[in-house]
């Protein structure tokens, strides 16, 4: 089968009301437009272009995907952020289930019991917070914080406090706990902190943060955190466990197929810091940029340590026609540039254009990408 399919723009508050419509030529709802799913989750289900009221759901008879492909457009923080990995997915949702908590509770972690680990892929220059920082910038900067002539002694002392913790055994983690737990009570620290904006330009995000959620203990873990900025055409690659936040731009973004995010800041949402604690990887000082790999001419792998999904850009020209590829699973394509012929071993044919996307099953078997434009591609890995 090989078909197009299509979805409408989620409207959750930090999302952009330009970039979305703007990038791929589509009408503005006038509401923020989050984000877009393409693949089989229940929380916004696809639907077949071309058969009215059909989800990609009902077309494949029940089955579901191993990935979620979404496009993610950010004007505002998403919250700090990790997921779990499949062992601690399967406790959490067995735990809540035995306790009685509905599906839907706000109060609810963990949505089913599958691991999140996604890519996420710039479109646009793109924001985000990645994973902590090397334990002695941490450091140092507890240090800068706690020696500074302008703040008050309360702010001296809790710096100084966290620099004593993150020396002990286990001490990143001590820390982001100790900072957790102060919610409600870090009004007076997060603002003197936003005040170092005025001085030295790695505060500014602090100041940012501050001005939209004041007091809140994410403002401070934010600053223990890589702070990466990627031009269009990098990927970070975010496994279960990572913690990390999107900040502002345009992506595309692919994941196992689960709804499982356990959040720790910077947000309205349900918050448990104790949970959370158990899901984050305290391993500290890398940022996990993807490597890509350029399988032939216009076609590149991104590669990912998961099992659920692969991940392709291919860029097509008129003199440049990708034939013959072998893709091992079901398949999604989604058309981010131009126009691109999509062509499968059983001879059926359809034309994607720029905002437009098709699912093609994996007994279809790409056989070819032709005309000008470019096409992201995620697919099952059967391995």
């Amino acid at each position: 089968m090989l078909f197009k399919i299509s979805n409408i723009a989620r409207d959750y508050a930090w999302g952009s009301r330009t970039l979305i419509a703007d990038y791929f030529g589509l009408t503005a709802s006038g509401a923020p437009m989050a984000e877009i799913w393409y693949g089989t989750h229940n929380g916004s289900p696809t639907l077949v272009a071309d058969e009215p009221g059909v989800t990609l759901k009902d077309k494949l008879g029940g089955r579901d995907l191993s990935f979620l492909l979404k496009i993610l457009a950010a004007d505002a923080p998403l919250s700090i952020q990790a997921h779990p990995n499949s062992d601690q997915a399967e406790r959490g949702f067995a735990l809540e289930n035995a306790a009685g908590i509905p599906m839907h509770s706000p109060q609810r972690n963990y949505k089913d019991d599958r691991h999140k680990p996604e890519i996420i892929f710039a479109l646009s220059d793109f924001e985000a917070l990645c994973g902590f920082k090397p334990l002695k910038d941490i450091g140092y900067l507890f240090e800068d914080l706690a020696s500074h002539g302008g703040v008050s002694e309360g702010f001296k002392t809790l710096a100084t406090h966290w620099g004593q913790l993150l020396l002990e055994e286990n001490g990143l983690q001590k820390v982001f706990s100790d900072i957790s737990h102060r919610r409600g009570n870090l009004d007076g620290f997060t603002a003197e902190l936003a005040q170092f904006a005025e001085w030295e330009a790695r505060f500014e995000l602090a100041d940012r943060l501050n001005r939209m959620y004041p007091g809140d203990p994410g403002v401070v873990i934010a600053m223990l955190m890589n702070h990466v900025y990627l031009e269009p055409g990098q990927a970070l690659f975010l496994p279960a466990g990572n913690i990390h936040a999107y900040l502002g731009g345009l992506a595309v973004e692919l994941m196992a197929s689960s709804d499982n995010v356990l959040r720790g800041g910077l947000t309205p949402k349900h918050i448990d810091v104790d949970e959370l604690e158990t899901v984050i990887d305290f391993t500290a000082g890398s940022i996990p940029l993807v490597k890509p790999i350029e399988l032939t001419n216009g076609l590149t792998h991104y590669p990912c340590a998961v099992d659920d999904f692969m991940f392709y850009r291919a860029e097509v020209s008129g003199t440049v026609v990708l034939a013959d590829l072998n893709l091992p699973g079901d398949t999604i394509f989604l058309c981010t540039a131009g126009e691109v012929a999509v062509s499968d071993s059983i001879e059926e044919h359809l034309v994607l254009r720029r905002g437009e996307a098709a699912f093609m099953s994996a007994d279809a078997r790409l056989f070819s990408l032709a005309g000008s434009g470019t096409v992201f591609i995620a697919t099952a890995n059967s391995n």
